[in-house]
């Protein structure tokens, strides 16, 4: 029996996804990679490009973690919680008190010093009504940003600044002045005001190259499926009503049966026609989305941390850290979002930067030595989530038959992470899946 054939355009967790789940249902996979290895924007010079931390809402990602055999390496610690920086050496922690939902949620913010009571009962006033839907939330919150509806809620300018603009810039990428309202609040109810287990947090003990990549690799191999790295894709070839193959960079063409296109938009847009840009709305829209960069210094000091952390920050260069315990020394992560600007800035700045808001934050590392560092600069790191984007974001059908789209940046319901990667490769296959039943 010929098994159904489909080629994905794309390495990174999106195409991994799509791949896995294809070969895992019989088909015959052909993944194709332009750079020298999985990973895509996960994987830049040689480590992660953003810390992976994970959320109990991550369904999609624990989901294939646990087909990868890795989802033990990622445990959930009542010990580790958001913590926000106050002034004075002092840090509130939004704890999740052992409550039903949406009980421990009111009950968390109840307790958190980093907010003045005014804000904390207005937020709680907020909270209790978005999650009970009286009044309804407004129609209008994916034309609107996220710090004009918490003005209107009567969060101060303090209470934005130093709580509500460093959750959106971890949650979402940027700040308050630039998300969605309506993205902000899709994340804090799925976060925070469903089950209780969905605010739980993990920071893995091992980065994705080996939580991710490598077990994918090793499965998709072990299933039949073929990877051709650094295998650039030159031009996407259609006829009249469905795509016909792909050309290579390196001369020749490729064709299946059915095609996912696992690319950053701005990539996916030079790969079409200009016959299918001008005639498809679809498509025409991919050139109105706008990506936030990201900069994340990675740290390794020679003093070790009990506990891994996470911290979101405020006022500061980076806007949030994480610690995670390498056994002997400790791996430090700090994370700007939404600043193009700090891309520019050199090496030796950028690490003393980093250097004094990391010994700011941890006391006991005062004095540790720096034994090796990364940088990662990347312009394009995720979807910017302004207001209007929903509307352009590409459902995962093609007004091609047998094109499907996948990536972090289509119409996942959720901001740019992996956990909207992954659920978009996840929708991919199944759509497949279900076109091939369809026709059998």
């Amino acid at each position: 029996m010929i098994r159904p054939s489909v080629l994905i355009i794309g390495g990174g967790p999106a195409g991994l996804t799509a791949a896995l789940r294809l070969s895992a249902r019989g088909n015959a996979v052909t993944l194709l990679e332009q750079g020298g290895e999985l990973g895509g924007r996960l994987i830049r010079s040689g480590t992660d490009a953003i810390p992976p931390v994970f959320l109990g809402s991550h369904r999609a990602s624990l989901s294939l973690l646990k087909t990868l055999g890795t989802a033990g390496h990622v445990r959930f610690s009542g010990g580790v919680n958001l913590e926000f920086p106050l002034s004075g050496d002092r840090t509130a922690r939004l704890r999740r008190p052992w409550a039903p939902a949406p009980v421990h949620a009111l009950l968390s913010l109840a307790m958190f010093r980093a907010l003045p009571f005014q804000d904390r009962w207005r937020a709680l006033m907020l909270l209790e009504r978005t999650w009970e839907g009286d009044p309804g939330l407004p129609p209008d919150l994916e034309s609107r940003t996220a710090n004009e509806w918490l003005a209107d809620r009567g969060q101060s300018a303090a209470a934005r600044a130093l709580v509500w603009s460093p959750l959106a810039r971890f949650l979402l990428g940027d700040d308050l002045t630039v998300v969605s309202a309506a993205m902000l609040i899709t994340m804090l109810a799925r976060s925070f005001l469903s089950a209780r287990r969905n605010s739980r947090i993990a920071i893995p003990t091992h980065g994705m190259r080996h939580l991710l990549l490598e077990p994918a690799r090793t499965q998709l191999l072990r299933s039949g499926a073929t990877i051709r790295l650094s295998t650039a894709v030159s031009q996407i070839r259609f006829d009249a009503q469905r795509v016909s193959g792909v050309d290579l960079q390196t001369g020749g063409t490729l064709a299946a049966e059915c095609y996912v296109a696992a690319l950053p938009h701005r990539s996916l847009s030079r790969l079409l026609p200009e016959k299918a840009l001008a005639h498809y709305s679809y498509f025409q829209q991919l050139t109105s989305l706008t990506d936030s960069p990201a900069l994340t210094v990675h740290l390794w000091l020679d003093r070790p941390l009990p506990a891994p952390r996470l911290l979101l920050l405020s006022g500061k260069t980076y806007h949030w850290m994480v610690s995670r315990p390498e056994g002997g020394p400790t791996l430090v992560s700090l994370v700007a979002t939404g600043k193009m600007d700090i891309l520019d800035r050199p090496d030796r700045e950028l690490l003393q930067v980093a250097l004094h808001e990391v010994r700011a934050a941890f006391p006991t590392l005062s004095n540790a030595r720096m034994q090796e560092y990364r940088i990662v600069r990347e312009p394009h790191a995720f979807l910017s989530v302004r207001p209007g984007t929903a509307a352009l974001r590409p459902l995962h059908r093609s007004p091609f038959p047998n094109l499907f789209l996948a990536g972090d940046w289509t119409d996942t319901g959720l901001p740019a992470t992996l956990e909207s990667a992954i659920l978009s490769g996840d929708l991919c296959a199944e759509a497949i899946h279900t076109k091939m039943e369809e026709h059998r």
